[in-house]
C-alpha cells in the first residue's frame, strides 16, 4: 500500500511539474511578444499616467487647473513648496518626453534611474520627485513610453538656440 501511495504521489508531482513548465513557457512567449511592441508602451502609459500620476507635476495645468493634455509631460512650474524652506527643492519639473530627458538619456540610464533612484550622474532626484524602485520590466515599459512621446519644441528653446549661435 505504501509503494502505491508513493508511486501515485510521484506521478502527481511529475504532472504538476510538467504543467508548471508549460504554463511558464506560454507566459514567457506572451511576455516576449509584448516586450518590444505596443504592449510594452501601453504598460508604460498605464504606469506613468494611472499609477505614478507623473502628469500631476510634469504637465502644465490648463485653465481649469487640470493637466493640459496638449503639453503632456513636457515640464511645468511646480505648485507645491515644502513646509520648511530648503535649498534642495525643484521649482520646476523637467520635460520627460523624447524632446526632454527621455531623449537625452539612453534606455539603460532611464531604467537605472527608475530601478535604483540614481540618475546618470549618480545623484538622487531633486525633491519633490520621489525615488522609485521599479522592477526591470516596469522601468523598461516606462522608458519606452516616455521615448514614444514626441514632446514639442518650445518657443523659448528656439530663441535660445538663436542666441547661442550669435
Amino acid at each position: 500500500m505504501r509503494i502505491k501511495c508513493l508511486i501515485v504521489s510521484i506521478a502527481i508531482l511529475i504532472a504538476v511539474g510538467i504543467w508548471q513548465v508549460r504554463a511558464d513557457q506560454e507566459s514567457g512567449a506572451k511576455k516576449d511578444s509584448d516586450s518590444d511592441g505596443a504592449g510594452l508602451i501601453k504598460h508604460g502609459d498605464y504606469l506613468v499616467n494611472e499609477v505614478a500620476h507623473c502628469s500631476h507635476c510634469h504637465t502644465a495645468p490648463d485653465a481649469n487647473g487640470q493637466p493640459d493634455r496638449s503639453r503632456l509631460l513636457q515640464g511645468a512650474t511646480l505648485g507645491i513648496v515644502p513646509k520648511k524652506k530648503t535649498e534642495n527643492w525643484a521649482d520646476k519639473s523637467p520635460d520627460i518626453t523624447s524632446s526632454g530627458l527621455a531623449g537625452k538619456w539612453s534606455e539603460e540610464e532611464m531604467v537605472k534611474f527608475l530601478t535604483t533612484g540614481m540618475n546618470p550622474d549618480g545623484e538622487k532626484p531633486t525633491p519633490p520627485m520621489p525615488v522609485f524602485h521599479l522592477n526591470g520590466r516596469d522601468a523598461r515599459a516606462v522608458a519606452h513610453y516616455l521615448k514614444s512621446l514626441p514632446g514639442a519644441k518650445r518657443r523659448g528653446d528656439s530663441e535660445k538656440q538663436g542666441k547661442d549661435r550669435e
